[in-house]
């Protein structure tokens, strides 16, 4: 499973040990001649970065750091988990809270810690396995 949360449109939702292959965000930015915000072309070569650490806003406790460079420019990236990415989140009878930022090119924060806080990536138990 994997959900965005409607109201703050930046929770993910998934469950540990499920591939997700539709994890898709846009980079809205202010273009100064037009007036208007509109989304990014991220580039042919442009280097994404999904990170995923376990306390809020310390980048040392990375659970996962998933890197795509994106072979086609486009104003949508997708980043693909496979289940071995989310096996990497501890195993709980209950569903955990990680907080994650996606980066541009090492330089570049695109969704993260902001004015409105963190980004949440809520956790849910694998299914069928044993814990303990």
């Amino acid at each position: 499973m994997i959900a965005i949360d409607e109201e703050d449109l930046t929770t993910i939702y998934l469950t540990r040990g499920d591939k997700v292959d539709n994890l898709s965000f846009f980079y809205p930015i202010w273009n100064e001649k037009t007036g208007e915000e509109e989304n990014y072309k991220f580039r042919r070569g442009d280097k994404i970065s999904f990170i995923v650490v376990s306390k809020k806003g310390y980048m040392k406790d990375e659970i996962l750091r998933k890197e795509i460079v994106l072979k086609e420019a486009t104003e949508n990236p997708v980043i693909e988990l496979f289940p071995e990415d989310t096996k990497k989140f501890d195993l709980k009878n209950k569903r955990v809270t990680y907080w994650y930022d996606i980066v541009l090119n090492d330089t570049t924060t695109i969704l993260g810690y902001d004015e409105d806080g963190a980004k949440k990536l809520i956790v849910f138990p694998e299914g069928g396995e044993k814990i303990g």
